[in-house]
């Protein structure tokens, strides 16, 4: 729900800079302090009285829909972000590689529809399956014998601490299922955006310690990435 607030704020922001108002003069318009103001297009202010009063001053009209917020699997997810790194690690890619690359070649949607089948398997088996299934999508991987070594941050890292990508498996896995669930995000999207994010980034950095912070935290530095084009200090 905080997550809507973030919205109809952002759009009472853009509606009040294109009508050239200040916060102040929105403010005196209803009779409540700038701090107020700011607080509703901040997303911080759950006062539906508020809100309302703001979007009439703006002449805009606030409509909240209710629909069933969408629900995720979380088994299909732990699994797919799984079955994402070990690909990484047999091919020698990145995660964000291997992301871009199973998206795009369809082999995290054959996961999705074919989890029932595909959880029963072996990774290594799993791999290979994805491997020729990209391959038919036009990939040009081709299937290596198995490797348990990869090349990316995370990679190097894992070996060193497995408490630590126990940890950085898990906020990920999160953080996908509450852009499905709170953002209504597809699962490939979802994905392909968690995988491409600065925050990402700065979480498979075991070195920033990123990851012994709360999933909650970590979507919240990603909710405010993508809001502000770039990852906040």
């Amino acid at each position: 729900m905080n997550t809507n607030f973030k919205k109809i704020g952002e759009l009472l922001y853009l509606r009040r800079k294109s009508k050239g108002l200040t916060q102040d003069e929105v403010g005196a318009m209803i009779g409540v302090q700038k701090a107020m103001v700011s607080k509703v297009e901040n997303g911080s202010c759950v006062n539906f009285n508020t809100i309302s009063r703001i979007a009439d001053a703006l002449e805009v009209e606030p409509v909240v829909e209710l629909k069933p917020m969408k629900k995720a699997d979380k088994n299909v997810i732990d699994y797919i972000m799984t079955a994402i790194i070990e690909f990484s690690k047999r091919h020698r890619l990145t995660i964000r590689e291997a992301s871009n690359y199973l998206n795009r070649f369809k082999g995290i949607a054959f996961l999705t529809e074919f989890y029932d089948v595909e959880h029963t398997l072996s990774f290594n088996d799993c791999e290979e399956g994805l491997t020729v299934v990209c391959q038919k999508n036009g990939g040009a991987i081709i299937c290596y014998p198995h490797s348990s070594g990869g090349s990316d941050q995370y990679a190097e890292e894992i070996m060193k601490d497995r408490n630590a990508s126990y940890l950085f498996e898990g906020i990920s896995a999160d953080v996908v299922r509450y852009l499905v669930e709170r953002e209504g995000m597809e699962l490939t999207e979802a994905i392909s955006t968690f995988h491409n994010s600065e925050t990402f980034s700065k979480l498979e950095d075991f070195s920033t310690g990123l990851y012994i912070e709360s999933p909650a935290y970590v979507y919240d530095l990603l909710l405010s990435e993508l809001r502000n084009g770039r990852l906040v200090p």
